[in-house]
């Protein structure tokens, strides 16, 4: 009985605890905020406001915004961004600018790592910092960044609101510049429905964020003190002294991070976060959804707007529903962060009629600017005489790019005319194909389908890819690109990997439902082809516009309403079919010679990117023995193929090998 009581006087006297701090927060808090404010943080829960209280304490804000995402919200923050000239005024009313300092200007691959255990494995691509010294080295650089600054606080859905798999997502930052562009790119919530989000779901999302001090030109003065951290054992990032979006945007790139760790550790073999564009296109009567996989800078984008029912155009979450035995898809976003460079009215015009359209709300960054109106690199218009880019004053005399490569728009997906309202449905959309590709200019044939779903896992995993400008420093050489997400998983590749095979043999998944995979190419050179002609300049085999014709094919090869040509490394569409779609989808004669191409087997490319992906992978504590077994399989009909028609198989040589080689 004595024991009871002190069971009872000790629960007591910790609640009496909780209440007293939580009063000593609210209070500290209301100290930086009016009347308004703090009644608008009165609906947060405790479990909300430590974390608010937490980054006030230690960052020092003169006051304190909370935004709720309602119109009068978010009227504020604009005028914020452009009184404060984070942001600046185009012609068209509703268009801004912003520029990032010039070595701010991409991922900043360098100071960004995950915070984690010394017993938390972590994937080999990636950086780790043990827990605790991380933490206090990027808590002494947050120490009173915000010192005479506004703190503003957001509430955000990663995915629509009432979804099982949104992220409930909590913003702290000093720029309104990112808040403004988070109301494009996602959903904000109140704190009410925040705070009951976070209860339901038992997690949420916590990101601080500040561009530190700024110069006189308005950009991160302090890059010294760049960091972008990723806390992963308590799903915290500290991101601090940028502004480039893809570091100060952390429900971007950086809570993509930990909805990974979170599906790895809560959700193994059942959710998937993937760096994928979710589309459908009306094939045959039906829509069929794509989600598409390709590095930053590798045309994700400009695929996701060829399709007919745009839900996104960067990111998914994948899942199964139980109850229908469907792979299902939402996208923790609702507005699109496009890369501009080389977008024009010819190869884009669905993009370009937003980006000129005076309805629409855009903001642009690190382009260029010429009498209130922007240009850019690849827009298929003369340049101005001079304007002003994120370098400062430039001329046309001086040679210089006008415009970043890795310059930007931000815009909202219902301004979009292919917009599908089923981007807001909880449950999703379903999921018939995983289509994985980069920037290989030499080996992989520009479609192939896998045989199966232990073969979609290894052509996702060996993705190669050139790097682009979406990243500092970036030379354009080749490295792994696993998914298209290895940037972006923080556990250790077997494991993620073992999680995509576990995820596809899932019994909640009806057979019939299961997506089919495919490895797409588009960046073949004419070089890695065959001998350039006299004169001839190396570039592309085929046109930007040819992706509407790649995604109905395959489209039609999951529907099984097409024959295809077996190869060792999956199927490949026949000359036939595709020759069809182009006239009918372009208007444009396909000729057999770039068929030829573009779907021949060059086997020593192709055996050594077995081989190289083999030994890569081989070093991954944890791979699954399928894994291999595929790139065995591989290999060892490919060196039979070779030594029958030779290095270079066409598809009509390799129609032939298939009939003569397989009983009717």
């Amino acid at each position: 009985m004595n024991g009871k009581k002190k069971s009872t006087a000790s629960e007591t006297k910790k609640k009496k605890a909780a209440a007293l701090r939580l009063e000593m927060m609210r209070t500290y808090l209301a100290g930086l905020m009016d009347d308004d404010n703090y009644q608008k943080l009165s609906q947060c829960s405790p479990q909300v406001i430590e974390p608010i209280f937490n980054g006030a304490i230690r960052m020092d804000p003169a006051s304190i915004f909370i935004n709720t995402g309602s119109d009068r919200d978010i009227d504020y923050v604009r005028k914020m961004a452009l009184a404060k000239r984070e942001e600046l005024p185009l012609a068209i009313k509703k268009h801004t600018y912003h520029f990032d300092g010039p070595n701010d200007q991409g991922r900043d691959t360098a100071n960004t790592k995950y915070l984690a255990h010394s017993n938390t494995e972590i994937s080999s691509l990636q950086q780790k910092e043990e827990h605790r010294a991380g933490i206090l080295e990027v808590r002494n650089i947050l120490n009173n960044i915000m010192t005479g600054k506004e703190m503003i606080v957001t509430f955000i859905s990663r995915g629509p609101v009432g979804s099982p798999v949104a992220d409930p997502t909590l913003q702290v930052t000093d720029s309104f510049y990112v808040i403004h562009s988070e109301f494009l790119l996602y959903r904000m919530m109140t704190p009410e429905e925040f705070s009951h989000d976070v209860s339901q779901k038992g997690y949420m999302f916590i990101n601080y964020h500040s561009a530190g001090k700024l110069t006189s030109t308005n950009v991160s003065a302090n890059l010294q003190n760049r960091r972008i951290y990723m806390d992963v054992e308590r799903f915290r990032s500290y991101s601090t002294n940028n502004q480039y979006a893809g570091n100060s945007i952390a429900p971007k790139k950086i809570n993509h991070r930990f909805g990974n760790m979170n599906n790895l550790r809560n959700h193994f073999g059942q959710r998937l976060d993937e760096h994928m564009f979710i589309t459908g296109f009306d094939v045959a009567g039906e829509t069929i959804y794509f989600a598409g996989a390709y590095p930053s800078g590798c045309g994700k984008t400009g695929t996701a707007m060829t399709g007919t029912h745009l839900i996104g155009d960067d990111l998914a979450k994948i899942f199964i529903d139980s109850a229908s035995g469907e792979v299902r898809a939402v996208n923790p976003e609702k507005g699109m962060f496009g890369i501009i460079e080389g977008v024009n009215r010819d190869d884009d015009p669905e993009i370009m009629t937003l980006l000129e359209g005076k309805e629409n709300e855009v903001i642009f960054s690190n382009l260029l600017v010429s009498d209130q109106k922007p240009y850019w690199i690849g827009m298929g218009e003369q340049l101005p005489v001079k304007g002003t880019n994120f370098k400062g004053e430039w001329t046309f005399k001086s040679r210089e790019p006008a415009s970043h490569k890795n310059a930007r728009f931000t815009l909202a997906l219902d301004a979009i005319e292919n917009y599908d309202p089923e981007t807001e449905n909880p449950r999703g959309v379903k999921v018939s194909a995983l289509v994985y590709g980069g920037r290989d200019y030499a080996t992989m044939p520009t479609v192939v389908m896998a045989h199966d779903w232990m073969n979609t896992v290894v052509h996702g995993a060996i993705i190669r890819s050139a790097t682009t400008a979406t990243e500092i420093g970036a030379d354009g050489s080749e490295k792994r690109s696993p998914f298209a997400n290895e940037a972006f998983f923080p556990g250790p590749l077997g494991q993620y990997i073992n999680h995509y095979k576990a995820f596809g043999e899932n019994q909640d998944i009806a057979p019939d439902n299961l997506p089919s995979g495919f490895q797409v190419n588009y960046w073949l050179h004419k070089s890695a082809r065959g001998t350039l002609a006299p004169g001839e300049q190396d570039g592309l085999i085929g046109e930007k516009r040819d992706t509407k014709v790649w995604m109905r094919i395959m489209a039609l090869m999951h529907m099984e309403d097409v024959e295809a040509i077996w190869t060792p490394i999956g199927s490949i569409p026949k000359y036939s079919d595709l020759k069809k779609l182009f006239t009918e989808i372009t208007g444009k004669e396909y000729s057999k010679k770039t068929y030829t191409k573009q779907f021949s087997l060059y086997i020593d490319n192709l055996i050594k990117r077995v081989d190289m992906s083999a030994k890569e992978f081989a070093r991954e504590k944890g791979m699954p023995p399928e894994f291999f077994h595929v790139l065995d399989t591989w290999r060892r009909d490919l060196i039979a193929l070779k030594s029958t028609i030779g290095p270079i198989v066409t598809p009509d040589q390799m129609i032939e090998y298939v009939a003569a080689n397989v009983d009717d």
